[in-house]
């Protein structure tokens, strides 16, 4: 069981403040969780073989090949500014304007 020290010393340590009402909602709350997970803990899956999802997962990725591009002209002509054929952007170096 999670006491009300405990809700208080999370809250703490996750920098928040708490009222009286939510200290008894939160510590309600995470006992009512933990009595699940026992629950769940008593199911037999001696049986069951584990999976990494749920429901069957199909890659759908597709080959990596080279197809057409779009014209260079096209490309520059929807950027705000181009210089010699390429985008120009601010630059942005620490200690250097």
């Amino acid at each position: 069981m999670i006491g009300r020290e405990e809700v208080i010393r999370m809250a703490t340590l996750a920098r928040l403040e708490l009222s009286e009402e939510e200290i008894e909602l939160y510590t309600r709350d995470l006992n009512s969780f933990l009595v699940s997970g026992k629950k769940l803990q008593q199911v037999d899956v001696s049986g069951i073989t584990g999976t990494s999802h749920a429901v069957s997962v199909i890659h759908a990725l597709r080959r990596d090949e080279v197809g057409e591009s779009l014209p260079r002209e096209a490309v520059l002509a929807e950027g705000p500014e181009v210089l010699d054929g390429y985008f120009k952007v601010p630059r942005i170096v620490e200690g250097q304007e």
